[in-house]
């Protein structure tokens, strides 16, 4: 490849890099990154190098030598010397290190990164660590699929109830896919519960996150959440703690379905808990209940309602009086 044709390449990719550097990015900006990075597998090779270059500390000392010697000229609008000619200099400056850069350090790991599946059976919890330093905990009954890119990170909750602490970083955000709804973020901590029925629920715990679903997108400060069933969304605030009471044995029902505190109690229960009658799962429900105590959980559901309870056959059941 002639140094033309390989300075054209880096230079596209130094152009991307900062692009793709923003904590959301627009869907057409990204199905153009997708289309460009897919072009030519050379793409992948220059961004990438760009990427592990763009955090080094070589760079680190070209941008303040470019930025120093750029900064020297005179102040008008239009000359040589002025802002805006100062700044074309310093990024095609920036630029020009980046490739100069990219024939010393080595290329980055990862760039065929594979797709690694993590699940946490019924009754249990787990806590995965991944290689960027974020942190997820599983709730039983979950199944998680993540891929780190050297320029994206990716994970798909395709079920169960996942809480995720996110390393922040300069270049790569941080996305989930959840049944349609799709959560992005740099760096933060948040909660994805996806539900039978197709209902999801997002609490933001630190940070900024913003949620797309069918009906448009939202971004969510820290202390709140959004409930996306369908068509349908419905806002959570007051949010309160730097995480999800589950990951300490708790639940706060606020007026919530019989069946849906069910479901979660079934995540971490080592007795699950069923319903005779499906109909019942429509009841409502407000407390605190220590998920680690499902016998007592049933109890309480029963005096609520006025139903009855017994455990056979490895399980608890709940029916009409």
């Amino acid at each position: 490849m002639m140094a033309s044709e390989r300075a054209e390449i880096d230079s596209a990719a130094a152009l991307w890099l900062e692009r793709m550097r923003g904590p959301v990015q627009d869907s057409a900006i990204a199905a153009s990154f997708d289309a460009w990075i897919a072009e030519d597998p050379r793409h992948v090779e220059s961004y990438a190098l760009m990427a592990s270059l763009w955090q080094s500390e070589g760079f680190a000392q070209a941008a303040c030598a470019t930025r120093a010697g750029n900064d020297n000229g005179g102040d008008h609008e239009d000359g040589e010397g002025g802002p805006r000619a100062r700044a074309n200099r310093r990024w095609f400056g920036l630029v020009a290190g980046l490739a100069a850069l990219a024939a010393v350090v080595p290329l980055a790991q990862g760039l065929f990164a594979p797709t690694h599946t993590y699940e946490a059976p019924w009754g249990t919890t787990r806590e995965i660590v991944l290689a960027d330093g974020s942190h997820i905990q599983l709730s039983g009954g979950s199944r998680l699929s993540v891929r780190l890119t050297p320029w994206s990170r990716e994970a798909d909750l395709e079920k169960g109830e996942a809480f995720f602490d996110v390393a922040h970083e300069a270049l790569r955000g941080f996305a989930v896919e959840a049944k349609g709804a799709r959560v992005e973020v740099l760096g933060t901590a948040f909660d994805i519960d996806v539900l039978a029925g197709g209902r999801r629920e997002v609490r933001v715990y630190r940070g900024l996150v913003e949620v797309a679903g069918e009906s448009g997108a939202w971004r969510l400060p820290a202390g709140t959440g959004l409930v996306l069933e369908g068509a349908h969304v419905r806002s959570l605030e007051g949010i309160g703690g730097d995480r999800p009471g589950w990951l300490d044995g708790w639940f706060d029902a606020q007026d919530t379905r019989l069946d849906r505190l069910i479901e979660r109690l079934n995540r971490t229960a080592r007795i699950p808990v069923v319903l005779d009658d499906p109909q019942l799962g429509e009841l409502r429900v407000t407390g605190r209940f220590e998920m680690d105590s499902p016998q007592e959980i049933v109890e309480t559901l029963a005096a609520i309602h006025d139903l009855s309870w017994s455990r056979e056959e490895g399980r608890y059941r709940i029916g009409r009086q």
